[in-house]
C-alpha cells in the first residue's frame, strides 16, 4: 500500500472513531467564556474585584500622590468615592488629588481598553457620591468637575469598537451628566410608568444607594408641579406618602409642593402635607423656626401654613380641648372665621390635657411646642385656655362653656407669654381688676353680635379676612350716609381740633386707623379717652391726630378725651 493509500485509509479511521464517540458538551464553557467576555467588555456593574488592592492604592495615593502604574490608576478610580485610610478621606473631596487623577485619566486615551476600565470606575463613583447633597465643597467642586469630564467622553466612548453595552445605555441616558439629570423621567413615573429604574439598574448598573435613585422620586414632585392645579392637587397626597418612605428627600420635597400649592388659586387646607410639614421644621410660629420655614418655602408658604395651624388650633381646642368632652361648635365656628385675623395663639392646658397620652393630645402638644402654658389654680386641672392676640388685644377663651372671655391689652397683661404656667383664677388670666383688663365679653344668647362688633372697632378684625379693606369699600359697606363715600384717609378726613368732634367723625377716624393698619381703643363710654396707637415718629399718623387735638403719651400713643 503506498503513502497516499495508507494517509487515505487512517482518515476514514480517524473519522470513523470521532463519528463513533458522543460529541461533548461545551454548553457550560462557552456561557463561562461569554460571562468573561461581557465582564470584560460590556457589563457596568463589574467593579475592580480586588478590594484590597483598592484600598492599598487609594491609602498609598493619598499619603504621597503619586500613581506610578495604570493598575493604581484602575484602583483609584474605582475607589474615588470611598472612604480610606486615616483619617478617613475620599480622594473625591481632595482639594488637589482629585484633578491630577483626571489628569492621569486622560493621558490613557491613546489605550481605549485602559481609559474605557477607568472611565468605568470614575462612573461608579460619580453615582454614588452624593455630590447634589454635600456640604463639603471641594466634594461638590470636584463632583461637578467629573460630571463634566464623562460628560465630554461620553460620545467618543460610545464610539469604540467592539460596542459597550453599558456605554450605549449612558449615551442614551446622557442626562444622567447634566443639571437636572433625572426630569426626562419625571412625567412617565408620575403616571405609574417605573422601566426605566429597571432600565438604569441593569444596562448602566445604578444601585438603590445611589443618588440617582433620590433623583427619581424628586423628578415626580418636580413633575407634579407642573401640572394644572386640580391635577397637581390629586398628585400631592400619594407624593407627601412617597417622600415620608425617604427621609433624605422630605426636604426638598415638600418646598417644591409647597411652594407650588401656594400658588394655586384656591388653597383648601391640605391636612396631610400640612402634617408633613410640621413634623419636619416644627412650628411655624417660634421665631428660631421662622428662617428655615421661610428659607425654604417662602414667606407666603410659610403664612398658608399658618394659617392652616391656626385653624387646626381653633378646632382642637372647641373639639378636644373643652372641659365637658362635649365639642362647642358654636365658639368653633366664630372664631374659625377670625383665624386669619389671628396674630398669635398660645394655649394653657389643665393637668389632663397636659400629661395625657392620648394621641391627639400629644399631637396637639407637638404641634404647639413653645407656645402653650400649664393652667393651675382651683379646678383647672381638668380645663384648658385658648389665648389669641389680634391686634392690639388678647383675648382668652375657657374650656369651660360657662366661663366668659377676657380681653386685655396684648402688651399690659398680667402674666408673661412663655412662662411655664399660668393662673386661671382671678389673680391670672381671669384678673379683671388688672390695669390691662379691658372687657369681659359673655357668651349669653346673641353674644355672636356683640363678640364680632367689638373685634372690628376695637381689634380692627374683619371675618374671614386678614388684612383691612380699602378705606372706600369700608366706607361704603359700614357708613350709611352717602355723602360719606368719598371720604379719603387724609388730613382733610378729619375736623379740626376747633370744632366738635361728633360720632361720624370718630367713625371716620377709626377708618384711618384701619387704612394705616394702626390698632385703636375707644373708652369714652367708661369714662375713658380714644387711644390710637401709633408712635411719635408716624408721620402721617402724627400729622393727622395732632391736627384733631390729640396728645402723645410715651409708650402708650395717642389720646383724646
Amino acid at each position: 500500500m503506498n503513502s497516499i493509500a495508507t494517509f487515505r485509509h487512517r482518515l476514514l479511521q480517524i473519522n470513523a472513531e470521532a463519528l463513533a464517540s458522543p460529541i461533548p458538551d461545551l454548553s457550560a464553557e462557552m456561557a463561562r467564556t461569554t460571562q468573561c467576555l461581557k465582564a470584560e467588555y460590556g457589563d457596568i456593574s463589574r467593579g475592580a474585584g480586588d478590594q484590597q488592592g483598592i484600598a492599598t492604592a487609594v491609602i498609598g495615593y493619598l499619603k504621597n500622590h503619586h500613581l506610578l502604574t495604570y493598575r493604581d490608576i484602575k484602583h483609584v478610580c474605582f475607589g474615588v468615592s470611598s472612604p480610606y485610610g486615616a483619617p478617613l478621606t475620599r480622594v473625591i473631596e481632595h482639594k488637589t488629588l482629585f484633578a491630577k487623577l483626571l489628569k492621569e485619566v486622560e493621558l490613557l486615551q491613546p489605550e481605549p481598553r485602559k481609559f474605557r476600565r477607568c472611565y468605568q470606575g470614575l462612573l461608579k463613583g460619580y453615582f454614588r457620591y452624593r455630590g447634589l447633597q454635600t456640604d463639603d465643597i471641594n466634594g461638590r467642586k470636584n463632583w461637578l468637575a467629573l460630571r463634566e469630564f464623562l460628560a465630554q467622553h461620553c460620545k467618543a466612548l460610545n464610539k469604540q469598537k467592539p460596542v459597550m453595552e453599558w456605554s450605549q445605555a449612558l449615551y442614551e441616558h446622557r442626562n444622567l451628566l447634566a443639571d437636572n439629570p433625572c426630569k426626562p423621567y419625571g412625567k412617565a413615573m408620575l403616571a405609574g410608568d417605573m422601566s426605566v429604574i429597571e432600565e438604569l439598574k441593569d444596562r448602566l448598573g445604578v444601585d438603590d444607594d445611589t443618588w440617582v435613585m433620590n433623583e427619581l422620586i424628586l423628578a415626580q414632585v418636580q413633575a407634579a408641579t407642573t401640572l394644572n392645579d386640580p391635577e397637581f392637587v390629586l398628585q400631592v397626597l400619594p407624593l407627601v406618602k412617597l417622600l415620608e418612605q425617604h427621609s433624605l428627600l422630605i426636604t426638598t420635597g415638600l418646598s417644591l409642593l409647597l411652594r407650588r400649592y401656594v400658588a394655586c388659586k384656591v388653597h383648601t387646607e391640605h391636612h396631610t402635607l400640612r402634617e408633613a410639614a410640621l413634623r419636619e421644621w416644627k412650628s411655624p410660629w417660634l421665631e428660631a423656626n421662622k428662617p428655615m420655614w421661610h428659607g425654604q418655602i417662602g414667606e407666603a408658604a410659610t403664612d398658608m401654613v399658618s394659617l392652616w395651624l391656626k385653624r387646626r388650633t381653633i378646632q382642637d381646642f372647641f373639639e378636644l380641648l373643652q372641659a365637658n368632652g362635649q365639642a362647642d361648635r358654636q365658639r368653633m365656628e366664630f372664631w374659625l372665621k377670625y383665624a386669619e385675623a389671628i396674630d398669635d395663639i398660645w394655649l394653657a392646658l389643665g393637668e389632663h390635657s397636659l400629661y395625657s397620652i392620648k394621641p391627639d393630645y400629644k399631637r396637639i402638644r407637638q404641634n404647639m411646642a413653645g407656645r402653650y402654658m400649664e393652667l393651675k389654680g382651683g379646678t383647672y386641672n381638668q380645663d384648658n385656655a385658648f389665648l389669641m392676640r389680634i391686634g392690639g388685644y388678647l383675648f382668652i377663651e375657657f374650656g369651660k362653656s360657662n366661663s366668659a372671655c377676657h380681653v386685655f391689652l396684648a402688651d399690659n397683661l398680667p402674666f408673661q407669654y412663655g412662662q411655664k404656667s399660668v393662673l386661671g383664677t382671678r389673680k391670672g388670666l381671669k384678673n379683671d381688676e388688672h390695669p390691662g383688663h379691658r372687657e369681659t365679653l359673655i357668651h349669653h344668647e346673641g353674644w355672636q353680635w356683640k363678640f364680632a362688633s367689638f373685634l372690628r372697632y376695637h381689634a380692627n378684625a374683619i371675618p374671614d379676612e386678614n388684612k383691612p379693606k380699602p378705606i372706600s369699600s369700608i366706607v361704603a359697606s359700614h357708613i350709611s350716609n352717602p355723602s360719606v363715600t368719598s371720604v379719603k384717609p387724609t388730613v382733610q378726613s378729619i375736623p379740626s381740633h376747633n370744632q366738635q368732634t361728633n360720632a361720624f367723625d370718630i367713625k371716620q377716624l377709626q377708618e384711618f386707623c384701619i387704612s394705616q393698619n394702626l390698632h385703636f381703643d375707644d373708652h369714652r363710654d367708661k369714662g375713658g379717652a380714644f387711644w390710637v396707637r401709633a408712635s411719635e415718629t408716624h408721620e402721617s399718623a402724627a400729622s393727622l391726630l395732632k391736627s384733631v387735638g390729640f396728645r402723645y403719651k410715651e409708650g402708650r400713643g395717642w389720646w383724646l378725651e
